[in-house]
């Protein structure tokens, strides 16, 4: 399917259209300037495979609610310190939200966890929206995707990009193949033919670093236009997958992303972030458009041509995406063909959002977490 591309910077701005946002921010770190200065370094890798090729030290970041109102942040309060927190959800009354390598369930009543050996920065949650007792987790850090029954907290579904046909990492300092694997079995196989191999026998000891891994999935949600299934994108392979729970079977959905992170379901198709492409892409069975935020302004000078759109919602007709490169929220009506351009605290590694807010008894339970 040929892409269209349109760009946001031909839009008129506008401060008006979309209200009064309150809105709840994943933060991974209070120091964006640290992550592009790593990121910048990684452009160097043999691999061409951006990321980190050593497990760092992981940052502390947080939890902050926030209201848009005309073009202002009004309200701005951080409510919990956590360790890298990324994912977030807020569906049936319940808030989701990761830490590095947990998951926090807070309701009214009571807090929960959910922990497993193989989560590892962890990178979405996500409730099922007809059934409250479901929950996504993708688990980037070992290229894994779990399902869990809230009503016992165990996984009903578990899957592994390297089980599936996406076992080829690249090692970032040879720039050679990395074949991965759990299972000793496949370990000895490629140790006897002599093939370059990343053994991951104990998940709590043995790492994987960002530019290692083979797929890198970072958002996943269920596919509402196809039962038991899921989407999930590949940030290396570039590309939006669509995954049969009941087989495991993987099919491209959307392809040609640059580093896409964020995927939802949009009205008859799929939103999804092309990060490294700075732009938005929205896909169905009629036509596949490409909406480019490259020519806004509010980008620093140093970051040239470089573009990163962290992940985008959506309500009612509203799209809203996280541009960390502007460090702002640049808010857009296709329809109207009218845009804003929100700017938030220029330290802020904005990592994903949820429209809505939390109750006081929640704002508890969240400080019950706090680091």
């Amino acid at each position: 399917m040929v892409r269209s591309i349109i760009e946001i910077a031909e839009f008129r701005r506008d401060t008006s259209f979309y209200g009064t946002i309150d809105l709840l921010l994943t933060i991974k770190s209070f120091n964006l300037q640290a992550i592009r200065k790593r990121y910048i370094a990684s452009l160097s890798n043999l691999s061409g495979r951006t990321g980190s090729v050593e497990r760092r030290e992981v940052s502390l970041g947080g939890m902050v609610r926030i209201r848009i109102d005309r073009g202002k942040l009004t309200v701005e309060e951080k409510l919990c310190t956590l360790k890298e927190p990324r994912g977030i959800d807020l569906k049936h009354g319940q808030l989701a939200i990761s830490s590095e390598n947990k998951v926090y369930l807070i309701g009214d009543t009571e807090v929960q966890s959910i922990e497993n050996d193989w989560f590892s920065y962890i990178h979405t949650v996500k409730y099922h929206a007809g059934n409250p007792n479901k929950l996504l987790v993708s688990s980037s850090g070992f290229d894994a995707i779990f399902e869990y029954d809230l009503l016992d907290k165990s996984p009903c579904f578990e899957w592994f990009a390297w089980e599936h046909g996406f076992n080829k990492g690249v090692d970032p300092e040879l720039g050679e193949e990395l074949y991965l694997t759990r299972k000793a079995a496949e370990a000895i196989q490629y140790r006897e033919s002599g093939l370059n191999h990343l053994f991951i026998q104990d998940p709590l000891k043995d790492v994987l670093p960002t530019a290692k891994r083979a797929a890198f999935i970072n958002s996943v949600d269920y596919d509402v236009r196809n039962q038991d299934s899921i989407i999930a994108t590949f940030f290396h392979l570039g590309a939006a997958n669509r995954i049969e729970i009941p087989t495991g079977k993987p099919t491209p959905i959307i392809e040609d992303l640059q580093k896409p992170h964020g995927a939802c379901n949009y009205k008859d198709g799929y939103m999804v972030t092309s990060t490294g492409a700075g732009s938005v892409v929205l896909s169905d069975a009629a036509s596949e458009v490409e909406y480019s935020l490259r020519g806004l302004p509010c980008k620093p000078d140093e970051l040239n041509d470089r573009e990163w759109v962290q992940n985008a919602i959506t309500f009612g007709n509203i799209i809203l995406a996280i541009d960390s490169n502007r460090t702002a929220f640049v808010i857009f009506d296709i329809e109207k063909r009218i845009y804003d351009i929100v700017p938030y605290n220029t330290e802020w590694a904005v990592q994903d959002a949820v429209v809505g807010s939390v109750s006081a008894n929640q704002i508890e339970g969240l400080k019950e977490i706090s680091e």
